[in-house]
């Protein structure tokens, strides 16, 4: 089976900004997780425990999903021996 990386990426990119986005706006809102959300700012320059800071981390998912995910799905097609056909 063939996975085409631009789609795999967008789909787990997709999954990621929503996470980003939903941890970013717990603990705006809530104050829920805000040392994790901290912790994890000093990777993702921008993201936040802000309404803007949860946008910023969304960005930041979208991109880190279609880059690693559709290189590995990239990979995985060369594994599988798709060949020049992928």
């Amino acid at each position: 089976m063939k996975l085409d990386p631009l789609k795999f990426g967008l789909a787990f990119g997709i999954i990621y900004a929503v996470l980003f986005l939903v941890y970013g706006l717990a603990a705006a809102f809530f104050g829920v997780g805000v040392e994790m959300i901290e912790m994890i700012s000093d990777f993702y320059v921008g993201f936040g425990p802000t309404v803007i800071g949860a946008l910023i981390g969304a960005v930041w998912g979208v991109g880190i999903g279609v880059v690693f995910f559709g290189l590995a799905a990239w990979i995985y097609n060369r594994l599988v021996g798709c060949g020049g056909s992928c």
